[in-house]
């Protein structure tokens, strides 16, 4: 598909693209009859010998056959729906079910210790063993007689928050992934809207909740997001994460370099939300510095959305975008 084919403010985003980009098993009927939905689990083997089940959720419309992959990964305290949010208001919120009617395959992850997954220890579930979880689930996915029925020869990743780092370890150390997509991350160290004794009550447990009101607070921006959304979120998407993962979240948000981002060298499409405060978009430019070895950095902004970009008004600003710019990077 022409990348420069489509709406007007796509067509406006791909030409700041080329000003921006620096070169360097069940199935469910879904809502909408169109999309498809099946339930897949891939067992993976960690470091402790264990293997465990992860879950994912596969979309598509009509067949998925020689189409690209897109490989969500979700951030913390979130489960695979957050790339499948409901609609409210008359407006649709599901990534999932959007690029599916785009042409995408698309599969969205429960990391480990999420949603229907399985649940280690808290932790020995860090970084390093979830991003090998998402490692081998790649690996499964471009092999003939896998989990799925036909390889997959194209793959994006596409993370959120938390989900960016863990994308963006995957694929500089295994380099698993055509393309990645990384949203509502800032990886420049900076100050965060949470309390070191709030963040010292949350590492008591080896599986960490945030209360209801933290998250309202630092994930939405309530003034351009639907109350019922985010009632929504709190009372139906919002989990549990691991300790593990939480403490290597806090070593990246101070060293950059742990999350391997100088080792990236595939294409790079960053995005941040407008109104984000807690991954601030004014760190979008220094974000893409630190893509010392990627084929090329481009950024993008979505007006008006808080951390949460899936959750807010928006939302399908952002969808356009990173769209857009996996065609043109992935050539399809």
């Amino acid at each position: 598909m022409n990348l420069y084919s489509r709406t007007l403010s796509t067509f406006l985003f791909s030409a700041a693209l080329a000003a921006t980009a620096l070169p360097a098993n069940q199935a469910e009927a879904s809502s909408k009859p169109d999309i498809t939905v099946e339930r897949l689990e891939f067992p993976v083997t960690l470091s402790d010998g264990n293997t465990y089940n992860v879950v994912g959720h596969l979309y598509y419309n009509k067949h998925y056959a020689y189409r690209p992959l897109q490989v969500l990964v979700h951030g913390l305290t979130y489960t695979s729906q957050y790339w499948d949010i409901p609609s409210f208001g008359g407006q649709d919120y599901s990534y999932a079910r959007y690029m599916a009617k785009e042409g995408y395959a698309v599969l969205a992850l429960d990391m480990l210790g999420a949603g229907e997954s399985d649940r280690p220890d808290g932790d020995f579930l860090n970084l390093a063993e979830t991003a090998e979880s998402v490692h081998q689930i790649i690996g499964d996915l471009r092999t003939h007689g896998g989990v799925v029925k036909r390889p997959f020869s194209k793959i994006a990743l596409v993370g959120h928050s938390n989900g960016a780092i863990i994308s963006t370890y995957v694929q500089s150390t295994y380099n698993d992934a055509d393309v990645l997509v990384n949203t509502g991350l800032a990886f420049t160290p900076h100050p965060i809207p949470v309390t070191p004794e709030a963040i010292s009550a949350l590492l008591q447990t080896p599986y960490i909740a945030i209360p209801t009101e933290i998250r309202t607070e630092i994930f939405y921006d309530a003034a351009n997001a639907d109350p019922a959304l985010i009632a929504f979120d709190n009372a139906q998407i919002a989990s549990t994460y691991s300790r593990g993962q939480f403490l290597d979240l806090l070593a990246v948000s101070s060293d950059p370099s742990l999350s391997g981002i100088g080792g990236v060298t595939s294409p790079v499409l960053i995005q941040f939300g407008e109104t984000d405060e807690l991954q601030p978009a004014a760190y979008v430019d220094s974000d893409a510095a630190l893509y010392t070895s990627a084929k090329s950095r481009t950024t993008a902004i979505v007006p008006d959305a808080g951390h949460i970009l899936n959750g807010h008004f928006g939302a399908p600003i952002g969808w356009e975008q990173i769209d857009c710019w996996i065609h043109h990077n992935m050539g399809w």
